[in-house]
C-alpha cells in the first residue's frame, strides 16, 4: 500500500494524528507531497518530528516552499526575501529563531541568523529533498505537471508551482498524477490528478490517500 500526504506547512499537531491514523504495516509507502513548514505553528516542530519517526519507505518531496527557503538562504536577495516572507516564511523564522534575536533577522545578514539556529539535519533534509517519486502506476509531486512535456522532463518550476495550466487542462496524464499545492475543499477522486492540499493551516484538513484503494483519511489541526 502507498499513502500519499497533502501539505502540512507546520500543522505538527494535525501531522501526529495523522500518521496515527493510517494504518501502517513495515512494507507501506508513504510519499509527502512537500510543503511541511511556512504560515502553520511549529514548522521546525514538523521537520524535527519526520525525521525522528521516518521509516526506510517513507518519500519526502519538495514544496514550493522549501524551495523559497533554500533560495532564500543561499541568495538572500530583497525579492527572495520577499517572496519567502510574504508566503509564510515569518512562522518558520518564528520557529527556529529565539525571539530575543527575531529583530536581527531584518538585518542584511538574516539568512545567516536563520542558518546559524537551523540544526544540519534539517539543512540536510531541505537540500535532499526530489521533486518527484513515480511507480508504474503513480507519478507524486508537489503542485503538478506540465502536459506540454513529458514525465521525464519536467521543469522543476512547474512540478513546484503549476495551477491553472494543469488542473484545468482537459488532456489525459500518462499516469495517476497525485499532488498538492493548491487548497481545495474536497478531494476528487474521479480524475486522472488528485489534489491532496484541503487547507489544513486555513482551518481546513491534512489529508491522505491510499493506493491503490483510494481510501481518504483525514485530521485537522488542534
Amino acid at each position: 500500500m502507498i499513502y500519499a500526504i497533502g501539505d502540512i506547512h507546520g500543522c505538527k499537531n494535525a501531522l501526529e494524528d495523522l500518521l496515527i491514523q493510517l494504518p501502517l504495516k513495515e512494507e507501506d509507502e508513504v510519499v509527502f507531497l512537500g510543503d511541511y513548514i511556512d504560515r502553520g505553528p511549529d514548522s521546525k516542530g514538523v521537520v524535527e518530528y519526520l525525521l525522528k519517526n521516518r521509516r526506510p519507505n517513507w518519500r519526502f518531496l519538495r514544496g514550493n516552499h522549501e524551495q523559497m527557503l533554500l533560495e532564500w538562504l543561499g541568495t538572500p536577495n530583497a525579492q527572495t526575501a520577499g517572496n519567502w516572507l510574504l508566503n509564510g516564511g515569518h512562522q518558520t523564522l518564528q520557529s527556529y529563531v529565539p525571539a530575543k534575536n527575531l529583530d536581527e533577522l531584518r538585518g542584511e545578514g538574516a539568512h545567516m541568523i536563520l542558518q546559524s539556529h537551523i540544526h544540519p539535519f534539517h539543512a540536510e533534509f531541505y537540500n535532499s529533498l526530489p521533486y518527484t517519486y513515480e511507480t508504474a502506476d503513480y507519478y507524486f509531486c508537489h503542485a503538478g505537471i506540465n502536459l506540454d512535456n513529458p514525465l521525464n522532463a519536467q521543469d522543476p518550476d512547474d512540478l513546484l508551482w503549476i495551477r491553472r495550466k494543469f488542473l484545468e487542462d482537459p488532456r489525459p496524464t500518462p499516469k495517476l498524477v497525485i499532488h498538492g499545492h493548491t487548497p481545495i475543499e474536497k478531494v476528487d477522486l474521479t480524475r486522472d490528478r488528485i489534489n491532496l492540499d484541503t487547507g489544513c493551516v486555513y482551518g481546513g484538513f491534512l489529508t491522505a490517500l491510499s493506493l491503490p484503494e483510494k481510501k481518504i483519511y483525514q485530521t485537522k489541526q488542534t
